[in-house]
């Protein structure tokens, strides 16, 4: 066996361990108890999954989702929803894993086929999971272990609401559906983000809420979707986070691609337009000996290190072996 395989048999290995570990815990109570009512979630928990999967499914469409908006659409699909059981969940959890590294219900691995030119990464490029479906699916098994962690402790309680519930199935046979009210959300939104299930809340330059996914939209990406209805404020925003936090000036031409889309004309408006705001004439540009215009904020870069970095940038590191 070559170096390399032996090294493909111990991530096999390595992820079948983690794999047994990971189930164990949640998976065992399941087992030990079902059917019963540990089986089921609390009614917070099962709404609390409701709402990260309302924002999820926003932002896997690279959107984010107003407060309002998102109010609408849990009352709707939560006033009916059933209890989820957990076992169901954790199939469902699985069956995502599979699914994300293309390996059938019971295998231990897939490790992805070499590729040597172009035309192969493109045969084999669905083939490969992303690192974004891979966050996914990691993010949505660990909420869900940490949502059936330590329930043993609860099994009397469990098993008497159980009865409770079945005789108050056996006299009504259809539940109205329940009544969502705008303290309940704010509860179950405060427990999400108490949690850190994921959901993460900004708020816009116009002071409106917004709620998106962290494995599936990064809150940088977050904050330039969330000023798409104001490209002044979202060049300004992305200009001054990166030369606060990297630093380094951003290439014009970096607007002019997704999620910006801006025009050139636009772009020569908007920066013709910064000097005469008193809260945007911070924003300041430099150019490159090539002539590659960069934009950086002069609060937190001084102009002749915001020189410095465009020229290493777009000439110096280019050209360094």
């Amino acid at each position: 066996m070559n170096r390399e395989a032996e090294i493909c048999a111990d991530m096999n290995a390595a992820e079948g361990a983690a794999q047994a570990s990971l189930a164990g815990s949640s998976a065992a109570v399941i087992e030990e108890h079902a059917p019963s009512a540990l089986d089921e979630l609390s009614r917070l928990d099962a709404d609390v999954l409701i709402l990260v999967d309302l924002v999820a499914d926003a932002s896997r469409r690279v959107e984010l989702i107003e407060r309002p908006a998102l109010f609408a659409a849990f009352r709707e699909k939560a006033a009916a929803a059933p209890i989820p059981k957990a076992h169901e969940l954790l199939e469902d959890a699985d069956r995502q894993m599979d699914s994300t590294y293309n390996r059938a219900p019971g295998t231990v691995s897939f490790v992805p086929p070499k590729t040597k030119n172009r035309e192969e990464r493109e045969a084999n490029r669905l083939k490969v999971p992303t690192l974004r479906d891979q966050r996914e699916a990691f993010t949505r098994r660990e909420l869900l272990r940490g949502l059936l962690e330590g329930r043993l402790a609860e099994t009397a309680q469990a098993l008497e609401r159980e009865n409770a519930a079945a005789e108050a199935a056996e006299a009504q046979e259809a539940p109205e559906p329940r009544e969502i009210t705008e303290e309940y959300f704010n509860q179950v939104v405060d427990t999400a983000l108490a949690r850190d299930c994921g959901v993460a809340n900004l708020t816009s330059w116009d002071e409106k809420e917004y709620f998106h996914y962290r494995p599936l939209l990064s809150a940088s990406y977050a904050r330039i979707l969330s000023a798409k209805n104001n490209p002044a404020e979202m060049i300004c925003d992305l200009v001054r986070e990166h030369s606060r936090i990297y630093p380094r000036p951003v290439t014009i031409g970096t607007f002019q691609e997704e999620p910006f889309n801006l025009k050139p004309e636009e772009l020569q408006d908007l920066m013709q337009s910064f000097p005469k705001d008193p809260k945007k004439s911070d924003i300041k540009f430099t150019t490159s000996s090539l002539g590659t215009v960069f934009l950086y904020s002069n609060k937190y870069l001084e102009d002749d290190y915001a020189d410095f970095l465009a020229q290493y940038l777009d000439v110096d590191q280019v050209m360094s072996p």
